[in-house]
């Protein structure tokens, strides 16, 4: 193996974004040709190895003017003159819409495709349309990723036979940083979108200055879903209270700092991947709460009561019972913290880095 493409949407500051980008400067650092094709280019974006060749393999200035489905073709034709100029051993795409984009701009060439599965594929993965695409192009890669056993389940069995689940790597800076004494200081690590249901954890903690008035609450993160974000500002911004105990961060490339005098961290999601926000809290050591959602990360690495707390998806008052044993039994909250940092031994990157050689090379021996 001397070259390798990974191909996905853009470099933004997303879950499958960070690890493109963690494993393209692990491959280039180890003498691979590593090169990423992108559609576009993103404001906020992860760093890449001066090693790693970025490629626009986007829309021109004149195709944005085209219409949506000419748009598509476009796409997969751009796609298509990078992968064949550059001739990789191998491409890698990341999500849905560049994992179909990756086998259509391959068809009838003999460079395999390694496609990868992010989030919950009951969401990505439904309907005719994307039953059909399963079918003609997916099943067809040459081997795919999974994130959980959930997610792999939910795919043919072609694919399921020719796959591997490999989790996220966490950023070194995570394992290696501090843990400061806690304080009254709840945090929460996620874009401002549905999918993440924030509001959930505002509904929580709005119970939770019931009885303890001295917490506060910390939301990370900005949101592309404008109507999800306002509706969080307009509710806690009408009550005074609320204002002052809870506070919107916004983006941070300090989180490691950040959080680590948090009392807790809680994941609201209705449905993730592997969180990788998650697995960065605790690597960190902090107390961890999450939803027990769908397609299964959080379980992945949450064993309840031990590594920390799984609640069932939007149930308000179970995530107050969950922040609130934490409040009471501080030395317990702590403990689990610690376990969960020693279990994220195992996702560093170094190991799932060779996991994801080792695929690779099995991949291209058969």
């Amino acid at each position: 193996m001397n070259k390798i493409m990974f191909h996905l949407n853009s470099l933004g500051k997303g879950g499958a974004e960070r690890v493109v980008s963690l494993l393209a400067n692990e491959f280039a650092k180890n003498g691979i040709d590593v090169i990423i094709a992108t559609e576009w280019y993103s404001e906020e974006e992860y760093e890449l190895d001066s090693r790693v060749r970025r490629i626009h393999a986007g829309l021109s200035d004149k195709e944005e003017g085209a219409s949506r489905y000419a748009k598509q073709w476009f796409r997969i034709r751009n796609l298509r003159r990078v992968v064949m100029r550059e001739k990789p051993d191998v491409l890698l795409s990341f999500c849905v819409k560049a994992n179909y984009r990756a086998m259509m701009a391959t068809v009838g060439t003999a460079i395999p495709v390694i496609v990868s599965v992010r989030n919950d594929p009951k969401i990505d993965y439904v309907g005719k349309v994307n039953g059909l695409m399963n079918k003609l192009f997916l099943n067809k890669a040459a081997g795919c990723v999974f994130q959980t056993e959930e997610a792999k389940e939910f795919f043919d069995e072609v694919l399921q036979k020719k796959s591997r689940i490999i989790c996220n790597p966490v950023n070194e800076k995570y394992l290696q940083a501090e843990r400061l004494q806690p304080k009254n200081k709840i945090v929460c690590v996620g874009r401002l979108v549905a999918q993440k249901n924030q509001m959930l954890l505002v509904n929580a903690f709005e119970k939770i200055l019931e009885k303890y008035e001295d917490y506060h609450l910390y939301l990370y993160g900005d949101g592309s879903d404008d109507e999800c974000k306002e509706e969080l500002l307009q509710y806690v911004g009408s009550n005074d209270f609320l204002k002052e105990h809870i506070h919107f961060m916004g983006l941070s490339s300090t989180l490691e700092q950040d959080m680590a005098d948090a009392a807790m961290f809680v994941l609201p999601s209705n449905y993730e991947g592997m969180p990788n926000a998650l697995m960065e809290a605790m690597a960190l050591g902090l107390p961890v709460i999450s939803t027990d959602c769908p397609c299964g990360g959080s379980r992945y690495w949450i064993q309840h009561g031990r590594t920390g707390q799984l609640v069932p998806v939007r149930d308000v008052d179970a995530m107050v019972e969950a922040i609130e044993f934490y409040i009471q039994n501080p030395e317990e909250a702590e403990n689990m913290g610690t376990q969960a940092r020693k279990s994220l031994q195992e996702a560093t990157l170094d190991k799932i880095y060779e996991q994801w050689k080792q695929y690779i090379l099995s991949v291209l021996r058969k």
